[in-house]
């Protein structure tokens, strides 16, 4: 009976060797996971960073656009509302005021001398 229990115990230990040796390349192929693993995490955290500073330009963006539709409004409004009296937008008006002006003057564009004696 010792010869039998030593082939017991022997062939118990080569199980375990063989087991232990399994168990090597499994923690080693887990390790090597992880790493992929690790890897993948860090490629997407700076996705994720790249994303959220694209986000964060777009509403920047958006609000520059916002700001410059509000002040081409402005713009607008103010110019219907100065000419909304006569019916003119702001450059008509100025136009005509720029009209009156040389009216005034008596400059008549043609070249000839004006009334007091200056030629145009």
């Amino acid at each position: 009976m010792p010869r039998a229990m030593a082939e017991e115990q022997r062939d118990a230990l080569g199980m375990l060797t063989q087991t232990l040796a399994q168990l090597t390349e499994r923690m080693g192929a887990l390790e090597a996971w992880e790493r992929e693993w690790v890897e993948i995490e860090r490629e997407w955290l700076e996705l994720e960073h790249e994303r959220l500073e694209l986000e964060r330009r777009r509403a920047t963006m958006e609000e520059r656009r916002t700001a410059d539709m509000d002040h081409i409004s402005m713009v607008m409004q103010r110019q219907f509302v100065e000419g909304s009296s006569t019916g003119m937008t702001q450059k008509e008006i100025a136009a005509v005021e720029q009209e009156a002006e040389k009216g005034a003057d008596g400059d008549d564009e043609d070249g000839m001398v004006d009334a007091e004696g200056e030629e145009d």
